[in-house]
């Protein structure tokens, strides 16, 4: 099982799609501009809770900014 995190930081949302070979998972949180990390490790909790899968599972982190 191949475990893939994607996150987009954008102007005003920070959106995140979690694939678990068939499975995808999603999340968006709002964007914090002065600490973009913070809204990243929130969607990153979130979407890890949602799909209940542990964050040391994740094999592939892809990251960008719009």
């Amino acid at each position: 099982m191949t475990i893939r995190l994607a996150i987009d930081i954008g102007g005003t949302f920070t959106d995140l799609v979690l694939e678990d070979d068939c499975t995808r998972h999603t999340a968006k949180v709002l964007t914090t501009p002065d600490r973009p990390a913070d809204g990243l490790m929130h969607g990153v909790e979130r979407i890890l809770e949602q799909s209940r899968i542990e964050a040391g599972s994740i094999e592939l982190i892809v990251h960008g900014t719009t």
